[in-house]
């Protein structure tokens, strides 16, 4: 986590540090109300990644219309 070439890819690279460090960082959000983590957060780009990988993952296989329904009307 700490040399900035996180990969997350790879959830099982995660070592004790990282994860105490999310869990710190999951309590303060879920204590502010933060749905995706403090903004700039580890915990918020993690969270991003995730919704952008879905995402992308939904657009593949046709199931990411949405957008697409609601602009044309």
């Amino acid at each position: 986590m700490k040399d900035g070439s996180t990969d997350f890819d790879n959830y099982d690279e995660a070592d004790e540090e990282t994860q105490k460090h999310l869990q710190k960082e999951f309590a303060e959000a879920e204590k502010n109300g933060w749905a995706q983590g403090k903004p700039g957060s580890f915990l918020n780009r993690l969270i991003a990644h995730g919704n952008k990988k879905t995402e992308e993952e939904l657009r593949r296989s046709g199931g990411g219309n949405s957008e697409s329904s609601t602009s044309s009307s």
